[in-house]
């Protein structure tokens, strides 16, 4: 082989290569931009449910969560829990009870004049109870109240003995 044939191999190879590189410098260019056109789509969806979420925390901070319980259902004087376990105060707060159980009248809740009432976030408010044994065994319950985001009900059932 002559110098120049070898001088002619050695750029055909040179270019070769030269070429082998570009494509796949192309190569890697393309998948660099598909993802990074995937990220910023991902980063999208990741924001507009961030967003939502932040929405939803809003919303629920401007809502009082009222609850009614018994503490612990007995014969006799029993105790009646109004509390308010959401994160917005509640106002004009009310209840009523109601017999659950066809043909028997609810214990009779004393301290109910004090009602209307405000309760400030994790605030309770306490109602004696006298349970005797021809009462209802369940109640049914529903408060009624006021907040940040309007009028609000809930209802529940409640053992009393």
């Amino acid at each position: 082989m002559k110098p120049e044939d070898t001088a002619n191999l050695i750029a055909a190879f040179a270019l070769g290569i030269s070429v082998l590189s570009a494509g796949v410098a192309y190569v890697a260019i393309r998948s660099s931009r598909k993802t990074a056109k995937e990220q910023t789509a991902l980063q999208a969806r990741f924001t507009a449910i961030e967003e939502e979420r932040r929405g939803e925390e809003i919303e629920a901070r401007r809502h009082a969560r009222v609850t009614l319980g018994i503490l612990q259902p007995q014969i006799g004087k029993g105790d009646l829990v109004l509390t308010n376990e959401g994160p917005a105060g509640a106002w004009a707060v009310t209840f009523g009870v109601s017999s659950a159980v066809e043909g028997k009248q609810p214990p009779p809740v004393f301290g109910r004049d004090r009602l209307p009432v405000d309760l400030r976030p994790g605030q309770s408010m306490h109602f004696d109870m006298a349970v005797a044994m021809g009462d209802a065994e369940l109640i049914n319950a529903q408060v009624r109240w006021i907040d940040d985001a309007g009028a609000q009900e809930a209802t529940y059932t409640l053992r009393t003995l």
